[in-house]
């Protein structure tokens, strides 16, 4: 149980720093510019890398109970549909259609 715990709160820091790295963004407005290129560029490898972070902290020491892992999976995935949902869609517009 232990794992399991510090497994999804490693998916929820991860979802954290995945929404204040944006908040940032678009407080700092501009920035995206000058370090990728567009913001399309730089929210894209941001909801990668977060999905990537999904999925190396479950293959480090993987669970060992089905039910563990099923919540683990739909909870991280929810954390980052939500992620790319909100910024990507919502709050930016459909980003990948400019």
């Amino acid at each position: 149980m232990n794992r399991f715990i510090k497994k999804l709160l490693i998916s929820v820091l991860a979802f954290v720093f995945a929404n204040v790295w944006l908040i940032s963004k678009g407080v700092m407005k501009g920035a995206a510019d000058f370090l990728f290129g567009s913001a399309v560029i730089e929210e894209t490898i941001i909801f990668i890398l977060l999905q990537l972070a999904i999925i190396v902290n479950y293959f480090v020491c993987p669970l060992a109970l089905k039910k563990h892992k099923v919540i683990y999976w739909c909870a991280s995935e929810f954390l980052v549909l939500t992620v790319v949902l909100f910024w990507g869609v919502i709050i930016v517009g459909p980003i990948w259609l400019a």
